[in-house]
């Protein structure tokens, strides 16, 4: 080995102890899901430099020398698992890539596995800067544990503070008994590091504990089995795509569900990876995490600590939801345990060159598109913080750039159209609207409806797109003719697809209220209260539908029902009581309300659509399309 090539290898080790250093640290709040979202950016920029001087050592010796390890063919499959299932079920394949712990993830991780196997390194080399990141992060948990700097939150979150900091504690503990008897200092500097790694680990799973203001809150087991048994049903082999839990979630969730008190929440991760795999890459995903597993168990004769290590990662795995730190935890811990290990080498001559080519063309284009989707959340952040700011044109001009970097993102056309919208609303309300002004509240409109349905183009199945999409229309129904057409239909669309969904069948029986066609919103509240008996406003709803038929009994009984579904002590209550007691006096026989028996507290304040009083003037003419 010439002097290069140590120098290559030398900044190749530096550079991957850099990165396992800095990624559990690394938080930039310039964009949108700034923690999982740039840790897969930071990880791209280390692959795609560290592969440049493997290409470049490689051209140097003339010879392409490739390391089999173990673990090989399983990640491999794990990687190809993930790619058919974005080919073959992923809507939309570029949110399947730039999604923390999704395709773009696994590959950049299977990637950085690699590295380490087949370059000359020692476990030893990434014991330290284990150690001082989960040490700094056990450090900074004890900080904000005791109410200083909630500027950030470490590791991104309890979860992944929790699981980084349980995996490196062995580590660190068997490295602090080794320097014990041969050095102070370095048992010393060893022993204050597992003092604050394991005080940090106590005090974060302290705080995620029930009751807790930070209470851990991850969907039922058994609501993950039967989305994950029902997915399987539909798409055995690939799952629904690696980004599309929640539309599993939205199809497949049992009824039983709207009972929990997670009832209003949508759930985009399974509650542990084996489920979520299982889910949303079928059984090609699972096949390979257990293949994975099994040959982690037949190969467990080397490094007893690094075992330790990965068993208690893959245990937290099979209990708790993924994220980035622990995924990019687990490669490295496959790598460092499968570096002493003998593999087979394979020797390639006369392509030398191809690794450098190909390096380079992929880099150049994989750094393009990098580019352009972080631009994109760089410029969406900027617009909600103008957005909060109320400064609706900076909030307008940085979205419209935003879409333009990163046009296949769902979620910005979806505030898009929201933020088209409040824009007209902000001009139609001011005292005096120009005929300027009213031309633009026409092409705000018309761009909200653009923008929403492109969103249900992108992702079809997704329930929120179309629930979108509906709630537009419903804004226009006394000002655009036929949108409330669209919008009933888009509320059916966004049933199909999230088919117990109470709140749906809510917000259709209010439209359906609100154009005072109140056969179709009893059925709609009917079956929202249906779909869940403890659902209060719903109840409430269904009571004022029947009083406008003049069905008092009915209403009476619904009403009496939402009474007795709110505590005494909600502000809701008296005024409940009241129309209670004046709708008694319309019933055949008047009678004195029952006292109410309270089941458990209300989830929401109650409340109920107003009518749409009658409008003159020329609609406003939407999309013909």
């Amino acid at each position: 080995m010439n002097k290069t090539e140590k120098i290559l290898n030398r900044i190749t080790t530096w550079g991957i102890n850099l990165l396992v250093f800095v990624l559990p640290l690394f938080f930039l709040p310039l964009t949108t899901n700034y923690y999982e979202f740039n840790k897969n950016f930071l990880l791209f920029f280390f692959i795609v430099i560290l592969y440049f001087l493997w290409a470049i050592k490689i051209f140097l010796q003339k010879e392409i020398r490739f390391k089999t390890t173990p673990f090989t063919l399983p990640i491999l499959a794990l990687a190809l698992a993930f790619i058919l299932s974005t080919l073959l079920a992923s809507p939309n394949k570029v949110e399947s890539l730039i999604t923390p712990n999704s395709t773009g993830t696994i590959i950049l991780l299977t990637l950085f596995y690699f590295l380490i196997t087949n370059y000359e390194l020692r476990i030893t080399y990434f014991v330290l800067p284990l150690i001082a990141s989960a040490a700094i992060l056990g450090l900074i948990a004890i900080y904000q544990f005791f109410g200083f700097g909630k500027t950030f939150v470490p590791a991104g979150g309890p979860l992944p503070l929790l699981m980084f900091l349980a995996v490196v504690f062995p580590i660190g503990l068997k490295n602090f008994l080794a320097k014990l008897k041969s050095s102070f200092l370095a048992s010393s500097i060893l022993g204050l590091g597992l003092v604050l790694i394991f005080t940090g680990l106590i005090l974060t799973v302290f705080q995620i504990l029930p009751g807790k203001p930070n209470a851990l809150i991850i969907l039922p087991y058994q609501t993950a089995w039967s989305i994950a048994i029902e997915s399987f049903k539909q798409n055995p082999l690939i799952g629904v795509g690696p980004e599309n839990f929640i539309t599993a979630f939205n199809r497949f969730r049992p009824i039983t569900y709207n009972q929990s008190r997670f009832w209003a929440i949508r759930f985009d991760t399974g509650p542990n990876y084996p489920l979520h795999l299982l889910t949303t890459t079928g059984i090609l995903g699972l096949t390979a995490f257990i293949w994975l597993l099994i040959t982690l168990v037949k190969n467990r004769k080397t490094d007893k600590v690094i075992l330790i290590s990965t068993m208690i990662l893959i245990a937290l795995l099979f209990v708790l939801p993924v994220n980035t730190i622990s995924l990019f935890t687990l490669f490295l811990l496959l790598g460092l345990y499968a570096l002493p290990k003998k593999g087979l080498i394979v020797k390639l001559k006369n392509i030398f060159w191809l690794p450098l080519v190909l390096c380079f063309l992929l880099s150049a284009v994989g750094c393009y598109f990098a580019a352009r989707v972080w631009l994109s959340e760089y410029y969406f952040k900027k617009s909600l913080t103008a957005a909060a700011q109320k400064q609706g044109v900076n909030t307008y001009n940085y979205q419209v750039k935003a879409i333009q970097l990163n046009p296949k993102n769902t979620n910005l056309h979806l505030i898009y159209s929201q933020t088209n919208l409040v824009l007209a609303n902000s001009l139609v309300t001011k005292s005096n609207v120009s005929d300027e002004d009213k031309k633009k509240v026409s092409e705000l409109v018309n761009q909200a409806i653009r923008e929403a349905k492109i969103a249900t183009a992108l992702n079809p199945i997704d329930s929120k797109n179309w629930e979108n999409l509906a709630s537009i229309y419903q804004g226009l129904v006394n000002f655009a003719a036929d949108a409330e057409k669209w919008a009933i239909l888009g509320y059916q669309q966004a049933i199909n697809n999230d088919p117990i969904n109470p709140r749906l069948y809510f917000n259709l029986g209010s439209l359906f209220y609100q154009l005072k066609n109140f056969d179709q919103a009893i059925l709609a509240f009917q079956t929202a209260v249906s779909l869940k008996p403890d659902y209060a406003n719903g109840y409430y709803n269904l009571a004022a539908a029947f009083k406008e038929q003049k069905k008092y009994p009915d209403a009476y009984q619904a009403l009496q029902n939402t009474l007795n579904l709110i505590p005494q002590t909600s502000p809701d209550w008296q005024k409940v009581k009241n129309e209670l007691d004046e709708l008694a006096k319309l019933l055949p026989n008047p009678q004195a309300t029952p006292s109410a028996q309270t089941t458990q507290p209300a989830e929401e304040p109650l409340t109920k659509p107003e009518l749409l009083p009658s409008v003159t003037g020329k609609p406003i003419q939407l999309p013909n399309d």
